[in-house]
């Protein structure tokens, strides 16, 4: 039988934890710049997508962005202390079979006026490659993101890594776009564990952002 997430045991809190913890240490190196803003009043709601909506996914807006996830995947708004407060919403694979679960966050971080998403990208790539243990890229594609209906240039990149040397490295592929003085950091988490499937659904997911 499938284990809740919620569960009391002392085993499922450490990997809910380990999940978005981890998560929320990337979020934390992406504070380049100050000004960094709480998510506490988020209000992540279901959207009609700008774009062909995708079966069994659903779209959903937060701030000005809107992207589709997978429609079984768990919606997380609250988060503890510990995380960034730029943090402005999360995404839970409903599978949970082993202890770590797959995820997607989103973060907010101010920035200059002018900054170019594609800029902002390979600013904070340069950052996780000196911060991370056992950092490697896998992949950088070009790619642009809907910008209330202009097509910005950025990067969708693709890598492995941790934040602590006794944790298992994990994969990430993230995408960066800026409007005005918002910049968004989209990441999908996962290991080895997870199933094609899950992984799929995460790189399916980020290619559907846009700005309103």
């Amino acid at each position: 039988m499938q284990k809740s997430f919620f569960s009391s045991t002392k085993r499922e809190k450490k990997t809910k934890n380990s999940t978005l913890r981890f998560a929320a240490c990337l979020a934390t190196l992406a504070f380049l710049l100050p000004g960094c803003f709480g998510g506490g009043d988020t209000t992540t709601i279901e959207a009609t997508s700008q774009i062909e909506p995708i079966a069994f996914y659903r779209a959903i807006e937060v701030q000005d962005l809107g992207m589709q996830v997978p429609e079984d995947w768990e919606t997380i708004t609250e988060f503890s202390s510990q995380y960034p407060k730029n943090t402005l919403v999360a995404f839970r694979n409903n599978v949970q079979d082993h202890n770590f679960i797959a995820n997607i966050n989103i973060v907010q971080n101010q920035v200059a006026e002018g900054t170019q998403s594609a800029d902002y990208a390979l600013t904070m790539l340069e950052t996780l490659s000196t911060q991370l243990v056992n950092y490697k890229k896998i992949s950088q594609t070009d790619f642009n993101v809907n910008v209330s209906g202009t097509a910005v240039p950025t990067y969708l990149i693709e890598f492995e890594g941790t934040n602590d040397s006794t944790e298992p490295v994990r994969e990430f592929i993230q995408l960066y776009v800026v409007k005005g003085t918002n910049a968004y950091i989209v990441t999908g988490t996962y290991d080895a564990l997870d199933t094609q499937l899950a992984i799929d659904q995460i790189k399916q997911s980020l290619k559907t952002v846009y700005l309103k």
